[in-house]
């Protein structure tokens, strides 16, 4: 018996010395990905008894001691189970997980899991987010997406490449923050904006109303634009070329490869051109030699647009350090033709404007630093480019195409307005860190600070002596965010956060042609609250507050050099934000399905900074100028109804009133009210909407191929130029706005071949969105995608 038991001793001795021989130390991490190549948060991965979840980047690692050969499996609601036998062979593993889509029956219908889209929009904020890889066949512009949002409106004084303004349930331009992956791109320049980004270089559209996130830092008076880019994991090729009528190419390019050591290269490119020599009506059509002028249609002769963009990055992904770190550069330039002023009456012939961008970026990202659940996000960008504007050509032309020469007075200064060959630098940059870290598994702390950085330094180079182009032009700011947020029990999502602003703006006063220093330093603090009650899975409602502030952007304080003349005077503008949110989803049977998405927002903004046409010029031209509006009141709502059928057919309508109101009672210091008390803001939309019908077939011609075609219906109402107190029984009005467009598109071998066919403004009707400057007549295109994966 003695004998027996020391053999067991020595057997168990020998046996577990065995088992700990076959356990091998290692880290398996990777990313997990949707059937889309979507990252996808919250899956629960688990090995050898040891369990972790994917961040937002769909990325997780699991780090221990397992078996030569361990059983991984990776869950999330919604998704079929996933599990594979792993084969420890080496320290550091990588392990990229692949979920698809669990397709079961409720009630007789068919339920899949939310997309990256959707889980965006089941945020507590106010927030609406577009799955832009259903729109890389058509011929579109991040801009052309964004108008078809509800509560949004994208207004343009022209064709391609002209000058924009977003509206986001009223407020609008810098008082709205724009983002790419969450770095702000006030510094990218002339040459990356919203309505020349090919719409194939983003693979997400996110629209932030009212309530922003503190992870996307910056001063948002009313809402945010984030693009998320198009960059997949491991190795993809997207190319693309369209033309269009106005002789208008588009071409991108979207490339990438991550190789099992971790070295990561990234391309992504896109080029735009067009004559924009679409028809115009205008009220006067001259006649040089006679100087008879008639009403009638002209072509646009002189409004040629062209830009290039490429964004390269390298560097390493999946390593202990670092989740990814990049080092990259944004390179492009732009150039646009003058056609007009801000009326139609203002011809120019010869003015133009050019700019490039030569910028620096830098991103690092890593989760769990140091700490379990402390992930840390840091991006940093510098632009050296160059902007110019010149206007050297002494003559004044016609609708016609034809041009006589100005007749020479002392008080003319020698151009077609301004004698300007303006050179100067926009040397602005930002840095900007976001730290989450991960409570508990119901509680997290986010913080944000980004600091951005703008000096124009610039030069007349036909009037060298001139001191105005001479004087400082130069903003700091830095604005500080933390919050908390909390899912208390398994309905209600809790959010809370406060913002600290600063800026340092650097200007001149001048006063009998002496200019001396009028620095600025402005300290604030903004404060907010975003929650989500969720009734079921298919059933929400949501309530956001803020109290929040912008400080002036560099445009608005020293103009644009074009058509916008400085105001170094403005003050920051203040606003309280309401949002209340409702979203619902009707499963009525197998194949019909309803979608509500219904919201009502409140805004009242103090020092409110809007532009507004200045008085006429010496030389006869009419430029704008943005000033302070002490008190509006913005009391509005917006809806969305879709209705889909089988999967196939998908009817969309919806409409956003807002009803923006002057507040200023006073004036002066008269105790006299003012007779524009209580009128609707002038020149901004106030009742607009927008209707689409798709549908989709698939095996069509061959298996796999698939054929879609939308139409959308845009609407905009009626509404002032001017105050509607103004006096005068012929007041300006921006006419009533309605357009057709439609896009066809197939794609056949898993998506590998794409044609695209787009047509837009239909019934070739005269639309407008600021006062009478033209947007494009008809106008088709058709375009071409290779995609791989």
């Amino acid at each position: 018996m003695k004998i027996m038991k020391c053999w067991t001793i020595i057997f168990c001795a020998f046996y577990s010395q065995f088992v700990v021989a076959q356990l091998k130390t290692t880290e398996i991490k990777g990313v997990v990905t949707s059937r889309e190549n979507i990252p996808l948060e919250g899956v629960s991965i688990s090995i050898g008894g040891i369990k972790v979840s994917s961040d937002k980047y769909g990325a997780y690692k699991i780090s221990g001691q397992f078996q030569q050969e361990a059983e991984l499996t990776a869950n999330r609601i919604g998704y079929l189970p996933y599990k594979t036998s792993v084969k420890i062979i080496a320290p550091n593993q990588l392990l990229n997980i692949q979920l698809n889509p669990k397709e079961h029956t409720i009630e007789q219908v068919q339920v899949t899991g939310l997309t990256k889209a959707q889980e965006v929009n089941r945020q507590a904020y106010n927030v609406t987010a577009i799955d832009a890889t259903k729109l890389h066949n058509a011929s579109m512009d991040v801009g052309q997406v964004l108008n078809r949002i509800t509560g949004v409106k994208l207004r343009e004084s022209g064709g391609m490449g002209s000058q924009m303004t977003l509206y986001v349930n009223g407020y609008s331009g810098n008082q709205l923050k724009m983002f790419l992956d969450g770095l702000p791109i006030d510094n990218y320049g002339s040459t990356f904006q919203l309505n020349n980004i090919a719409i194939n270089y983003v693979s997400q559209v996110e629209v932030y109303k009212g309530v922003v996130p503190v992870w996307l830092g910056g001063d948002a008076l009313g809402g945010a634009v984030n693009l998320v880019k198009n960059i997949n994991k491991g190795d993809f090729l997207d190319v693309s070329y369209s033309y269009g009528s106005f002789n208008t190419h588009r071409a991108t390019v979207n490339m990438g490869h991550i190789n099992k050591n971790g070295f990561t290269v990234e391309l992504n490119a896109y080029q735009n051109y067009s004559d924009n020599n679409y028809k115009v009506f205008v009220d006067l059509v001259p006649d040089p030699s006679s100087g008879v002028t008639v009403p009638g249609y002209a072509t646009r002769f002189h409004d040629t647009y062209k830009n290039k963009m490429l964004n390269f990055n390298i560097g390493v992904s999946n390593k202990k350090w670092a989740d990814q770190f990049l080092v990259g550069v944004n390179l492009g330039d732009n150039y646009a033709d003058i056609q007009t002023g801000n009326r139609m009456e203002e011809v120019f012939g010869a003015r133009f404007r050019d700019g490039n961008i030569i910028q620096p970026t830098l991103s690092f990202r890593k989760n769990n630093l140091g700490v379990e659940g402390l992930d840390v996000n840091l991006k940093g960008s510098f632009n050296f480019g160059k902007e110019r504007s010149v206007d050297t050509v002494y003559r004044r032309f016609f609708w016609s195409g034809e041009s006589i020469p100005r007749g020479k007075k002392d008080w003319e200064p020698g151009g077609e307005r301004t004698k300007e060959l303006y050179e100067y630098r926009n040397n602005n940059g930002n840095l900007a860190a976001t730290v989450k870290y991960t409570l508990s598994e119901n509680q997290i702390l986010n913080f944000n600070n980004t600091f951005t950085t703008a000096n124009r330094k610039g030069e007349n180079k036909l009037q060298p002596d001139n001191d105005f182009y001479k004087q400082p032009k130069f903003t700091q700011k830095n604005i500080t965010g933390l919050g908390y947020g909390a899912k208390l029990g398994d309905h209600w999502n809790f959010n809370v956060f406060g913002k600290y602003y600063y800026q340092y703006v650097k200007a001149y006063t001048v006063y009998n042609n002496v200019y001396s220093s009028n620095d600025h330093k402005r300290s604030l603090f903004g404060y907010g609250v975003a929650n989500s009650y969720d009734f079921s899975e298919r059933s929400q409602i949501k309530l956001s507050f803020e109290k929040t502030y912008r400080v002036p952007e560099l445009n608005e304080l020293f103009g644009d050099v074009i058509n916008l003349e400085a105001n170094p005077d403005l003050k920051p503008e203040s606003s309280y934000n309401l949002n209340l949110g409702f979203n619902k989803h009707f499963l009525i049977n197998d194949k019909n399905e309803i979608y509500v998405n219904t919201g009502a927002v409140y805004r009242y903004a103090k020092d409110f900074i809007r532009f507004v046409l200045s008085s006429v010029q010496f030389d006869g031209t009419i430029r704008q100028t943005a000033q302070n509006q002490r008190d509006i009141s913005n009391l509005g709502f917006d809806t969305e109804l879709k209705y889909v059928y089988d999967k196939k057919l998908s009817i969309t309508g919806a409409v956003t009133y807002q009803n923006l109101r002057n507040r200023t009672k006073y004036e002066t210091s008269s105790t006299d009210i003012s007779i524009f008390y209580k009128d609707r803001i002038p020149n901004i939309p106030y009742l607009f909407g927008n209707a689409d019908v798709s549908y989709f077939l698939e095996n069509v011609f061959t298996k796999g191929g698939r054929l879609s075609a939308t139409y959308n219906l845009q609407y905009v109402h009626d509404y002032f130029l001017r105050w509607p107190s103004a006096g005068s029984s012929n007041k300006d009005v921006i006419p009533q706005q309605i357009s057709h467009d439609f896009n066809i598109t197939y794609s056949f071998a898993s998506g590998k071949y794409n044609i695209g066919i787009d047509g837009r403004n239909l019934a070739d009707a005269l639309l407008y969105d600021n006062y009478m400057l033209q947007k494009p007549s008809r106008n088709f295109s058709v375009k071409l995608r290779y995609n791989i994966k």
